[in-house]
């Protein structure tokens, strides 16, 4: 990423460069390792979760979006 904006849980993530116009393609991995992120533009992934989201939840939720930036990357 080059930028991370937002604050709190709200993040913008900016992809960077090499992976411009991608962002559908890395919210389409989320989706097959079953988590949900949202696109705020074609450079952008959005994170939205629940305010009174568990860190358990948020330590699964990061281990799966790694798992999809590896086949992002892989790609």
């Amino acid at each position: 990423f080059s930028e991370v904006r937002g604050m709190g849980l709200l993040l913008g993530n900016v992809l960077a460069p090499q992976y411009a116009g991608r962002a559908f393609e890395l919210l389409t991995l989320c989706s097959k390792h079953g988590l949900m992120v949202l696109m705020a533009g074609p450079d952008v992934v959005r994170f939205a979760p629940s305010l009174v989201i568990s860190e358990a939840d948020i330590d699964e939720g990061l281990a799966r979006f790694v798992a999809a930036l590896k086949d992002f990357i892989a790609a």
